[in-house]
């Protein structure tokens, strides 16, 4: 049985999510203190979209995959 394509393309976007989060998260200190806020702005809004495709598909964080389901 295969895996339903929306929570496949959830999954994706779930990971190039979570990679783009980390690579925020390692960013040096910020010039100013406008850059330091607009990268705190698009790291919480990714943290956001990441936390809405779990609560839309639970799968997502259960780490269940099609065969465990």
């Amino acid at each position: 049985m295969s895996e339903d394509p929306e929570l496949a393309q959830a999954r994706a976007f779930v990971r190039e999510l979570t990679q783009h989060a980390q690579a925020l998260r390692r960013r040096e200190a910020l010039p100013t203190e406008a850059a330091a806020s607009r990268h705190d702005a698009e790291l919480a809004a990714v943290r956001r979209q990441i936390a809405q495709l779990h609560k839309r598909f639970p799968a997502l964080r259960a780490g269940m995959t099609p065969s465990a389901g």
